[in-house]
């Protein structure tokens, strides 16, 4: 989501909640996972209690306590180092990058723009208003050289969508997008060539008075009109239980929005399509005024129990659709799959992991000559987490790298700018902290892969 794990955990218990409790030791064991039915949390705190009075301790440091919970120290220092996290990229027309992401920096959340040019060393600077809890940017520059920033804020005791543009030349203008009875998230953007900006995200809704459950909208901005078109919803209304998440959108040539997401549809709910179970992908054509029936993306045949989740969406310079999603079977690997136009149907091309790795967050652009790149983390049986970029040709590699350093690597994205460099993004993040970190990887890319 975004969110900070501790953030999350340290909401006031609330009986028409969901609030799971997940208890790991350092060898890796689950020693507790539950939905706690008191608010005292009694299992819950034997748990930690008997996991302390174990023989080898969490910490080799005094734990540090709070009202009846104890937390090694080491724990508390990272809680509290600064992370700066989940960047996404874009270049503008001369291939400077720019780079946006959320830091605790002041202890509140918030969102931050990162300019790399030639002429001056990197700046940042705070997009969203103090005191206020945001997270999730995302950015895109239009047609005009107008960098567009999305993100998710706290207004008003709720979640909503707010949008910053950011002419050359002239004052930025920030807006909200989404006006929520209960929570907007996760907003992804995308530009189309001839001026279009649409910015997809999922809003929460109450069901029954006992379960949240979530949709998918997208709002448009008219390049003719100068203004952003009223909300749509992208997912299907029906049925009311559902569960939509992980928005991404790609803008063609014409202005359409196609809208890929994963849903946990409840076979039993919802019977169609028959060929997958669990979550999967979906994806959508959306016009000025209508939104086509939803695609099924995600894997089927033998491997319709797979759960199916982040995809990521690009078009090619031939505007044909791609899109790159997290798949659990056979193993945790990231497929790659083409819209074939004359059919309606999506199409697997190729798939990605080594036997024993770990990969999950894929991302997806368009490079030039029909080119796309795909970036994704991947984790072995033991080690950091790392990152990997590849250029393809046609869905297969024609180029690789591998992004590693004494950390973990998270949420690589990687594009290719008018100047025709190549540039990821990542973040970096260990027990000390998280840090943003930019990198040319044009010489690695124009390398051929290994045989």
């Amino acid at each position: 989501m975004g969110i900070d794990a501790d953030y999350a955990l340290s909401r006031a218990y609330r009986s028409q909640g969901w609030p799971v409790f997940l208890v790991v030791d350092q060898s890796g064991i689950v020693r507790f996972q539950e939905f706690p039915d008191d608010k005292n949390l009694t299992r819950l705190r034997q748990c930690l209690d008997q996991l302390l009075g174990e023989p080898t301790p969490l910490s080799t440091r005094p734990a540090a306590r709070k009202p009846e919970i104890a937390i090694p120290a080491e724990v508390l220092a990272s809680r509290q180092a600064r992370r700066d996290r989940s960047p996404r990229l874009a270049l503008d027309r001369s291939g400077n990058p720019c780079v946006v992401f959320y830091s605790n920096r002041d202890g509140t959340n918030a969102v931050f723009l990162r300019r790399h040019d030639r002429a001056r060393d990197k700046q940042d600077e705070q997009l969203s208003p103090p005191a206020a809890e945001c997270y999730a940017a995302d950015c895109a520059f239009d047609a005009s050289g107008t960098l567009w920033v999305v993100w998710c804020g706290k207004a008003k005791g709720l979640y909503d969508i707010f949008i910053q543009s950011r002419p050359e030349g002239r004052e930025p203008v920030t807006e909200p997008l989404s006006f929520s009875i209960e929570d907007a998230m996760s907003p992804k953007i995308g530009a189309g060539p001839d001026g279009t900006v649409t910015v997809a995200y999922y809003k929460w809704h109450t069901l029954w008075g006992a379960s949240r459950d979530r949709d998918v909208y997208a709002r448009t901005f008219d390049p003719v009109g100068r203004a952003w078109r009223p909300e749509i919803e992208i997912s299907p209304h029906e049925p009311e239980v559902e569960d939509h998440t992980d928005p991404d959108v790609a803008v063609d040539r014409q202005g359409n929005s196609w809208i890929v997401w994963s849903y946990d549809y409840h076979p039993s709910l919802y019977p169609k399509p028959l060929d997958a179970e669990q979550p999967t992908i979906f994806a959508a054509r959306a016009d000025a005024t209508t939104v086509s029936s939803p695609l099924l993306v995600g894997a089927t045949g033998q491997f319709r129990d797979a759960v199916d989740l982040f995809p990521s969406a690009a078009l090619d310079r031939s505007g044909v659709l791609w899109c790159a999603w997290d798949s659990s079977e056979p193993s945790r690997g990231i497929r790659l799959a083409r819209l074939n136009e004359t059919n309606r149907q999506f199409e697997l091309v190729n798939s990605f992991g080594a036997k024993g790795e770990v990969c999950s967050t894929p991302e997806l652009s368009a490079g030039t000559n029909d080119e796309l790149l795909l970036s994704w983390s991947q984790r072995g049986p033991t080690g950091f987490w790392q990152g990997k970029v590849v250029r393809l040709k046609a869905g297969k590699p024609a180029a690789e790298t591998v992004i590693s350093e004494s950390a973990d690597v998270f949420f690589p994205q990687a594009q290719q700018g008018p100047d025709g460099q190549y540039w990821v993004a990542y973040e970096k993040s260990d027990s000390r902290g998280s840090e943003v970190v930019l990198r040319n990887i044009t010489r690695e890319l124009q390398r051929a892969p290994s045989p």
